[in-house]
């Protein structure tokens, strides 16, 4: 269980779908069983429950919250909508939502058919931009604004998780930051990076920043992620993961040649295989 590098499987519902589904017959014969086998990662019977729930919703639904991941409280969230208006309607809604940009409470909210929580006076607005946060957070601490994430997360309102992740990229070698845009970087990016960093290992990755950092040219920040998972461009393999519920589905393409050393380093497929278990990325602080 401890390959799941995402939340603890208490707060991370898919991941505990899948582990669940995974068990299920072998190390645990009803949900019961689960949570007692899986109470040193804080799960509880309702826990189990509730990602079953959650794991059998729509694929619409469960897209929404790519970006944003999906915890405990989301999904309290939506199985009491899933409740109140029923699963065709809710699939309904979901399919009307554009997910880009979008907070998981704006999302809960127009599921809900309920205007966007309005941001709190004298609050900062919600971004989606962890490497301005980042600078944010530390500009509050030198001009003694704050001490803490926790601090600042309250008087702002930032989101906790999201303030941890866009710190823990401050901590980063800058051959790894430099190579995005901040502009365009998106906290389901920062999430990505920081699984393949705890994956591969920092070495790894910065041994990888400085190769792509030496070719010249744009890349947007998937592929940049995509070289920096698999390495130098002779493997010629581009990676996509794509995951919605507990199905997870990898895809592979690469230029057929006439001679090869290999398509893809092993240790790099399982690790990714990993990394796409942990719902979408959520980390753990």
């Amino acid at each position: 269980m401890e390959a799941y590098i995402g939340k603890p499987l208490s707060r991370n519902p898919l991941a505990l779908a899948t582990v669940y589904k995974d068990g299920l017959g072998r190390l645990w014969q009803n949900q019961t069983e689960a949570a007692e086998s899986l109470a040193r990662f804080g799960v509880q019977r309702e826990h189990v429950n509730r990602a079953l729930r959650v794991s059998a919703m729509p694929a619409d639904v469960l897209l929404l919250f790519t970006e944003t991941g999906l915890i405990g409280r989301t999904a309290r969230e939506l199985i009491r909508i899933e409740r109140a208006i029923g699963r065709e309607t809710l699939e309904q809604r979901a399919r009307a939502i554009p997910k880009e940009g979008k907070s998981w409470a704006e999302i809960i909210h127009l599921l809900d058919d309920k205007p966007p929580p309005a941001p709190e006076r004298g609050r900062t607005p919600q971004v989606d931009l962890p490497f301005v946060r980042a600078r944010q957070f530390v500009e509050g601490v030198a001009a003694n604004k704050w001490l803490t994430k926790s601090e600042a997360a309250n008087r702002q309102g930032w989101g906790k998780v999201r303030l941890s992740v866009a710190t823990a990229l401050s901590k980063l070698p800058t051959v790894i930051t430099e190579l995005f845009d901040e502009k365009r970087f998106s906290h389901g990016n920062a999430e990505t990076l920081l699984a393949l960093v705890r994956t591969l290992g920092v070495s790894k990755v910065a041994h990888n920043a400085k190769l792509l950092s030496e070719q010249p040219g744009r890349r947007s920040a998937a592929a940049i992620l995509n070289y920096l998972a698999g390495g130098p461009g002779d493997a010629d393999c581009m990676v996509k993961v794509h995951v919605v519920g507990d199905a997870v589905t990898f895809s592979f393409s690469f230029k057929a040649r006439a001679t090869r050393r290999k398509l893809i380093d092993v240790d790099q497929l399982r690790a990714l295989a990993i990394s796409a278990l942990a719902n979408s990325v959520e980390i753990p602080r």
